[in-house]
């Protein structure tokens, strides 16, 4: 049966925001913590581009992978449409081949919580390591709660509009369905489209990872290829991160070893 995910028009819709913001905060990261801005970026989970589409606009070489077969072919066919080289395969981000050497490889949209165990992490670090030059940067951007009994449990709605397709959206996590043991728990995201072609409900609901700061830095030491820079909320260096009172996005930098 068909989720939410296997409709990348209806995603890109849904996420189809302005993230100029978002690549310029990652470029001054790259910066800071590189040295210089980079010239190639790879996306892990990448969706339906939208962060590949800005870069590519940028000059960048672009890259990304996703494990949905349907998005990766809107990536490949919406780059050709808008002018853009952007390569897109369909992979698993714990398994995915390790090909050409970038500045810079981005996580985002809480994709980097789909890797439920340590050593699924383990083994995606190091393949994100094999993928770039030595001091690249490697960026997050993802809900992290400071600590395990301080959370506040995310349920966020927005609709958007484009080309007279709208889409009611809805993200929720089912903090019922957490489980302390391997501190998972279960997320669902709803879309309501209404367009000429179509009119329905469709959803996606998954198991993903409720992961700490400290966690990922334990695991990135032990794994060995990455050094953690920082951590940063809602791209912005001064932002303080006033967690439990607003929506909040945490932004971790993580460095490759030389």
């Amino acid at each position: 049966m068909k989720d939410a995910y296997s409709y990348p028009e209806y995603c890109d819709v849904a996420y189809g925001w302005d993230r100029s913001p978002e690549c310029d905060f990652i470029e001054r990261c790259a910066e800071r913590y590189s040295g210089r801005k980079g010239d190639s970026v790879l996306d892990l989970a990448c969706g339906t581009g939208i962060h590949l589409r800005e870069f590519a606009r940028r000059g960048y070489r672009a890259a990304g992978i996703d494990r949905s077969r349907e998005m990766a072919a809107f990536v490949a066919a919406k780059a050709e449409a808008s002018g853009l080289k952007i390569d897109c395969s369909a992979a698993d981000m714990k398994d995915f081949p390790a090909g050409g050497v970038f500045s810079f490889a981005i996580c985002m949209l809480d994709s980097f919580r789909y890797l439920l165990t340590d050593r699924d992490i383990a083994a995606h670090l190091g393949l994100v390591s094999a993928s770039l030059e030595d001091g690249g940067m490697y960026f997050l951007d993802l809900w992290m709660p400071p600590s395990e009994i301080d959370i506040a449990w995310e349920d966020v709605s927005w609709s958007r509009e484009r080309g007279g397709t709208k889409v009611d959206a809805r993200y929720l996590q089912h903090g019922r369905t957490y489980d302390p043991a391997d501190r998972t728990f279960e997320d669902e995201l709803i879309f309501k489209v209404e367009s000429p072609a179509f009119g329905s409900t469709i959803t996606s609901r998954a198991r993903t990872r409720m992961l700490l700061y400290g966690e990922l830095c334990r695991i990135a030491g032990e794994e060995g290829s990455f050094e953690p820079m920082g951590k940063f909320y809602n791209f912005d260096f001064d932002e303080k991160g006033a967690y439990n009172s607003r929506h909040i996005r945490t932004n971790i930098v993580l460095k490759k070893r030389r």
